[in-house]
């Protein structure tokens, strides 16, 4: 079997770690290169090699000029981001060097803006006919009291560019959803779920306080979808997920045919506007069994590694799909079910790989 070599962008995060874990157990001809612009995450000496890198929105062209050398000097076959940043910029990247197109794991920048920015998604489901949640930005106020008597409150308000449930607020009054549109950059959207949980929550918190922890997650349903180089659909795994505690979630396969006609959809649809790679959707039923889509992502995520535990090889599937050549198959065998922990590890870097890479710019594992 044919070697390859990969580089991992940003792979200290979670989504560059769990790639590296669907390929642990087959690194046999497998070269693996990561870019961090930080040299103390202990994930990134499980690399065969790691190359620091100026920040993606920083300096985006000392990036690009350092992403290209490494692509360059390891011989790279295929670049995977690990971040919405990456994302953006090797679609950039791909639009204005055709000829490393086959070698970046995305489509064309255009579609990637679309991804990247929850208005823009929302603006290309509605042109495009796909079910996406009703959604606002900065209006005037007859327009946002419409919207507020049309989906009621709640509503969530969340960046545009946001990621990880982060910067994420529940809006039950008229004059916090006014705030929140008097910023830039964030979006209101209609709440998918039940909103009977957010009154409960509220009439408890008058008489027991705010818990310390707390969530408002509902089940969701992940759609994973790859759209192979020359356009076709390489496969769509679809799944639900469910956080039940604070370090764990549940995950099975997902047989609701919304899902599936959803992600077909999606894919075909996205695949004729230009995109190439993974492309996640993430979706909720409103209270009334409605299946519709909040947001968009354009590389694998953070349930890669409960796909792969459940025998989907989304990450060795878009490796063959791109480089052309197989790798080789370590899925575990399909199951119905899953409850994935995640646990907290406690695991430090070692500070000589650490000092070696803060000095030289680049750290390569001893033969």
């Amino acid at each position: 079997m044919d070697a390859h070599c990969l580089l991992v962008l940003s792979a200290g995060t979670q989504v560059g770690q769990n790639v590296l874990r669907t390929l642990a157990e087959r690194r046999d001809g497998v070269t693996l290169v990561a870019t961090s612009s930080v040299a103390h995450e202990p994930a990134l000496f499980d690399f065969d090699a790691v190359y620091l890198v100026a920040e993606t929105v920083a300096d985006p062209e000392a990036f690009g000029r350092r992403v290209v050398e490494v692509m360059e000097r390891e011989c790279i076959d295929l670049v995977i981001p690990s971040r919405d940043d990456d994302v953006l910029f090797l679609a950039a990247l791909r639009d204005r060097r055709p000829d490393l197109a086959h070698r970046l794991l995305c489509g064309n920048a255009r579609t990637a803006a679309v991804i990247a920015d929850k208005w823009h998604s929302y603006e290309f489901c509605q042109a495009h006919g796909l079910p996406f949640a009703a959604s606002m930005i900065r209006c005037s106020a007859n327009e946002r009291g419409e919207f507020v008597r049309k989906y009621g409150l709640p509503l969530v308000a969340k960046p545009r560019r946001g990621y990880a449930s982060l910067d994420v607020y529940m809006l039950y009054r008229d004059e916090q959803v006014e705030a929140v549109l008097a910023k830039d950059g964030y979006i209101v959207q209609q709440y998918l779920g039940d909103r009977r949980r957010i009154g409960d929550f509220l009439a408890a918190i008058d008489v027991g306080g705010v818990p310390l922890n707390h969530s408002f997650r509902s089940i969701k349903h992940s759609i994973q979808a790859l759209i192979a180089p020359d356009g076709s659909v390489a496969h769509v795994i679809c799944t639900r997920n469910y956080r039940n505690q604070r370090r764990s979630k549940w995950v099975e396969p997902d047989d609701d045919p919304a899902a599936a006609t959803i992600g077909a959809e999606c894919a075909r649809i996205f695949s004729s506007a230009g995109w190439r790679g993974p492309l996640n959707i993430q979706c909720e039923k409103t209270d009334t069994g409605e299946m519709l889509i909040h947001e968009f992502n354009g590389r694998f995520t953070g349930a890669t590694v409960d796909r792969w535990l459940l025998g989907f090889d989304e990450v060795g599937a878009a490796i063959q799909g791109f480089t052309g050549r197989p790798i080789a198959t370590a899925a575990p065998p399909r199951t119905a079910s899953l409850e994935a922990f995640e646990s907290l590890v406690a695991r430090g870097a070692d500070p000589g790989r650490v000092a070696a890479l803060q000095r030289d710019g680049a750290w390569r594992r001893p033969q």
